[in-house]
């Protein structure tokens, strides 16, 4: 009996370590793959035997009762709670709080070999998302790419960067542990190419999570290093980082709302047709230092641009914008005039990319480039800081959801608006600013650290910010550089997204982060 219930809990533990893979592989690719894996672990869990003891081993842990105070604060978040239905579900989506800890902290231990393969599989996943989101790049697969977002295919663009930039930190550590120079060259090849993506896919958020996690690498062991040319070494690639840091925010921040004086050939009265120019003195908008909603003339921009393409300007492009904003940009962009003259020195390819929604020339050309992603931005915040319009701009919204989110908090800074009411206490809330974001722009904070506090005041914000600071702690305690490198990556996160708000984004930090605690640690792995 006791053979056959041995062979039942070694059952039970492969069972296990396939639900982990089966976890690790999907979360670039499938949300229902995460939900199976996560089953097919909780059933090996409950096989595999020594039950007792492993919960003992997990419950006597102040780290464990802190990652899953996390989840039992939105059963907490109930007292006060109108709204049922919405807290219900977001406590389904927040179960991985609780699960993954209590699944690998009490779980069978694994190995450093099983761990190996774990981050093997989630490398797999990664490179399936990655080169579906390239074949799409190239138009290999049919699909329109309107925007870089286009470019992850499964999951969102942000979380799908947040493990790119894992990848790259674990590719790294087994490259220096690797012996052989060919599996040196493999996990290179697959660094570059994540790199890569990353840049293609345009993601300022895991482009700067990188550049920080090797900043503070670097300086950390450059202080700890007894070289005084390493020491001064470190001290220039820092103030190089700060230095890119400054001209990003400069850019974004600062440059994009100078005001601009409209050039001497743009005060004509009349245009070449002797119709009168139109001036919208209200709008901002600016491409290539010239504004662009002055001198121009609707009734001879909407009549000769029915005659090269067949739409009415008043119609939608294929990004969904209105074809008078396009047009609008690209004229100025070319500096042409912004009438039927204008319209007419179109070339055919600039006519199909104005109908497919491209702004600029540029904006097709250098879509993947890192520069005009900035632009973008400094374009975005430009547009806000004038007009206070955020619609459908990324950077703008962002800044009105804080905006609302810090209002919510000093209302309820104590209590919090409960676990269910946030969705309400946001709608009521632009309601208040009078915000001029449309209905379907009118979301949650996207930013975790205050979703926290609009949930649960400032008691909740401070117990999530300490639960982190303690893993931080801990890491630094083992020395456990891995761990604190993807510590900074979900910290990072949680400044520009709710990542905890979706079961990608929450089984992405849950589970990762228990791995790292439970399975990498020496403390815990006994390697």
């Amino acid at each position: 009996m006791n053979s056959e219930l041995k062979i039942v809990h070694r059952i039970g533990a492969a069972i296990f370590f396939f639900g982990v893979i089966l976890t690790a592989f999907s979360m670039p690719l499938w949300n229902l793959g995460m939900s199976l894996g996560q089953f097919t672990m909780a059933g090996g869990w409950l096989l595999a035997g020594n039950l007792k003891s492993r919960l003992q081993f997990a419950t006597k842990q102040t780290i464990f009762w802190l990652l899953v105070g996390l989840f039992l604060m939105h059963i907490m978040g109930l007292w006060n709670t109108t709204d049922f239905k919405y807290a219900m579900k977001d406590i389904t989506v927040k179960l991985p709080l609780l699960l993954m800890p209590l699944l690998i902290a009490a779980g069978p231990r694994l190995t450093m070999k099983q761990v190996r393969i774990l981050f093997h599989f989630l490398f797999l996943g990664v490179l399936v998302s990655t080169i579906t989101g390239w074949t799409t790049y190239h138009g290999w697969t049919g699909n329109e790419v309107r925007d870089f977002r286009d470019l992850s295919v499964f999951i969102s663009h942000i979380r799908l960067s947040l493990l790119i930039d894992v990848c790259i930190v674990m590719g790294l550590y087994y490259t220096k542990e690797a012996n052989s120079t060919i599996v040196k060259i493999g996990y290179g090849i697959l660094i570059l190419w994540c790199l890569y993506f990353l840049i293609l896919l345009q993601s300022i958020t895991g482009l700067l999570l990188l550049a920080i996690l090797f900043t503070v690498a670097i300086v950390y062991f450059g202080i700890k290093n007894k070289n005084r040319g390493v020491k001064i070494a470190s001290s220039v690639f820092l103030l190089m980082i700060l230095f890119a840091g400054w001209k990003s925010y400069d850019t974004i921040f600062v440059k994009s709302i100078q005001s601009y004086e409209d050039e001497a050939n743009h005060k004509l009265k009349v245009t070449a047709r002797g119709n009168a120019y139109q001036n919208d003195w209200s709008r901002q908008d600016v491409e290539e230092g010239r504004l662009v909603w002055r001198q121009y003339n609707e009734y001879e921009i909407d009549t000769a641009w029915m005659a090269r393409s067949t739409q009415r300007v008043w119609d939608l492009d294929q990004q969904g914008h209105m074809q008078l904003v396009t047009l609008m940009r690209y004229l100025t962009f070319k500096n042409l005039t912004k009438d039927a003259v204008g319209i007419q020195q179109l070339s055919e390819e600039d006519v199909q990319l104005i109908e497919r929604g491209f702004p600029t020339p540029e904006s097709v050309s250098g879509r993947s480039s890192i520069q005009y992603r900035l632009k973008e931005l400094a374009s975005e915040y430009r547009n806000y800081h004038f007009s206070n319009d955020a619609n459908g701009h990324s950077l703008a919204q962002r800044l009105e959801y804080w905006k609302a989110s810090k209002k919510i908090i000093q209302k309820y800074p104590i209590t919090g608006v409960g676990t269910g009411d946030v969705p309400n206490a946001f709608q009521e809330m632009y309601d208040e600013m009078n915000s001029n974001l449309a209905k379907e722009w009118r979301l949650r904070a996207h930013n975790q650290y205050l979703s926290f506090g609009v949930a649960f005041g400032w008691p909740g914000l401070l117990f999530f910010i300490f639960v982190l600071l303690f893993a931080v702690r801990f890491a630094f305690q083992q020395q456990n550089y891995i761990y604190i490198a993807f510590l900074i990556i979900a910290m990072g996160s949680f400044f520009n997204e709710d990542t905890l708000e979706t079961q990608a984004g929450v089984t992405f930090f849950a589970f990762l982060n228990s791995v790292f605690l439970w399975s990498w640690s020496s403390k815990f792995n006994g390697s």
